[in-house]
């Protein structure tokens, strides 16, 4: 079961990007809300996906994160709150060092910190591309 609900988490973020790195018919200007509010939707879908992917793995017994050395510890609310936290501070590049990755974890948190810094990158070029082919 948690397999297939980390196909779904998969394919939510996948579908995010996919909006985000194939055209669109964008029919307002340059910098409007509707391009912010596609951003910051782009963004907590990646966030949200990658704190759940990070949940799973824990839930399986892979230990994915590390909270000042330890393994993380608490209830299942700790867990969640924790790896979203994670997740959140990865996206953005923050890395406060709190909790750290290890084993997978590590290469997981390397793919979602790239996704940080494409992010942005892409919807910036997607909004020029767009302005000049009016």
């Amino acid at each position: 079961m948690l397999y297939i609900i980390g196909f779904f988490i998969l394919f939510c973020m996948v579908m995010s990007l996919r909006a985000l790195f194939y055209p669109s018919r964008w029919k307002e200007h340059h910098v409007s809300l509707h391009h912010f509010l596609f951003l910051g939707m782009c963004y907590i879908t990646i966030m949200i996906g990658f704190g759940l992917l990070f949940m799973l793995l824990e839930l399986e017994g892979i230990q994915i994160l590390v909270e000042a050395g330890r393994p993380l510890s608490g209830d299942f609310l700790d867990h969640f709150f924790t790896t979203m936290y994670f997740s959140g501070i990865t996206l953005f590049s923050v890395g406060y060092g709190d909790v750290t990755p290890v084993g997978i974890g590590r290469g997981i948190a390397l793919i979602e910190s790239w996704l940080g810094y494409t992010i942005p990158a892409a919807f910036v070029v997607k909004s020029f591309l767009h302005y000049e082919n009016k």
